[in-house]
């Protein structure tokens, strides 16, 4: 039941993440883009934690949760702000899972790098 809690709360993080750099996208005039960044940041971050509490395989999957809430309820969030919306590309079901897929491995590539370090450092910890 911790790590349901605990899923929840990360993906909850990339929702509010989403919704803040978006208004602050709007606001400050910068690319949205640019909150990538503050995106991987969050899942790596989680990530390790997770290895931490839980172990490796779970937060590598965890990084693949967060990936699928940011594509889907964390866009619609950025998509109802404003920046969000995809300009000069017609979202058409193909580009949407093309889009997914690649949310949800790159989200398992940072669940790797912050499960790794946080494997690594509960291995040596407890030796």
């Amino acid at each position: 039941m911790q790590a349901l809690k605990f899923f929840a709360l990360s993906s909850l993080s990339v929702i509010a993440f989403d919704a803040v750099a978006s208004v602050a996208s709007l606001g400050l005039g910068f690319p949205y883009s640019y909150a990538t960044l503050g995106s991987a940041a969050l899942y790596i971050v989680f990530a390790y934690f997770a290895a931490r509490m839980f172990g490796f395989w779970p937060a590598l999957l965890l990084g693949a949760v967060m990936g699928i809430t940011d594509v889907t309820l964390g866009w619609a969030v950025s998509w109802a702000i404003g920046p969000g919306r995809v300009s000069g590309v017609t979202l058409t079901p193909s580009v949407w899972v093309y889009t997914a897929v690649f949310a949800i491995v790159l989200g398992a590539i940072f669940g790797l790098i912050g499960g790794g370090i946080g494997a690594l450092t509960r291995w040596r910890r407890a030796a």
